[in-house]
C-alpha cells in the first residue's frame, strides 16, 4: 500500500508541474501570437481548466510537504506531545472546512455542471470540468490530512518524531524541502550570517 501511494504522489506532483508549464507556455505563446493576430482560441480557457486543477492539487501536494503556510509560535511553546495534540485539532478543522467546501462544490457541479464552457463545448467539455476539481481535489486532500493524523497518534508516545522531520526524511536532497529543519537560530549581529 505505502509503493501505491508514493506512486500516485509522484504521479500527483508531476501533474501539477505539467499544469503549471502548460498555463505558463499557453499564455506566452498566447500573448506572442496577438501581437501577429493569430491568437490561440482555446488557450485562456484551457488555462482557467488547468488553473482550476493545478490550484487544489497544488494544495495537495503542499499540504503533503507541509509547506502551506503556518506559524508555529504558539505550538513551540508546547511539550512534544502537546504539539501532536494540537496538530490532530488543526488537521481535524482542516478535514471539516473541507467537507463543507466538498459539498459546496458538488452543488456547484450539479447547477453548473451542464453549462457549456465557453469554446471547449466544442469539445464537449463543459463547466463541470473545471468545477469538478474542488470536490475531488478535497477528498484528496481530506486524505492526506488523515494520513497526517494517522502518523501522529502511530508515533504520539515518541517525543523525537514530528511530521516535519518526517517529511524531510521522505524527501532527502531536495534542498528546500529541508530548509530551516537544523532549528539553528540566525546571529543578526554576525555579518556572515546576514549577507
Amino acid at each position: 500500500m505505502n509503493k501505491v501511494y508514493k506512486y500516485y504522489c509522484k504521479v500527483e506532483e508531476v501533474l501539477v508541474g505539467i499544469g503549471m508549464s502548460t498555463i505558463v507556455a499557453l499564455t506566452f505563446l498566447n500573448a506572442v501570437l496577438r501581437l501577429f493576430d493569430k491568437p490561440i482560441i482555446y488557450a485562456d480557457d484551457v488555462s482557467l481548466l488547468l488553473f482550476s486543477w493545478t490550484a487544489f492539487l497544488g494544495a495537495d501536494v503542499a499540504m503533503r510537504h507541509l509547506r502551506l503556510v503556518g506559524m508555529d509560535i504558539v505550538s513551540k511553546k508546547f511539550s512534544p506531545k502537546g504539539q501532536k495534540v494540537l496538530a490532530i485539532i488543526v488537521y481535524i478543522l482542516i478535514i471539516i472546512i473541507l467537507a463543507i467546501l466538498i459539498l459546496g462544490g458538488f452543488k456547484i457541479m450539479k447547477i453548473n455542471g451542464n453549462r457549456p464552457f465557453n469554446t471547449l463545448a466544442n469539445f464537449g467539455i463543459g463547466y463541470g470540468a473545471v468545477t469538478a476539481a474542488m470536490p475531488v481535489c478535497g477528498i484528496l486532500m481530506i486524505l492526506t490530512c488523515l494520513i497526517k493524523i494517522g502518523k501522529l497518534l502511530i508515533h504520539f508516545k515518541d517525543d523525537s518524531y514530528t511530521l516535519k522531520a518526517d517529511v524531510a526524511k521522505d524527501n532527502e536532497g531536495l534542498g528546500e524541502e529541508n530548509a530551516g529543519m537544523d532549528m539553528t537560530p540566525v546571529n543578526l549581529d554576525d555579518s556572515k550570517e546576514v549577507l
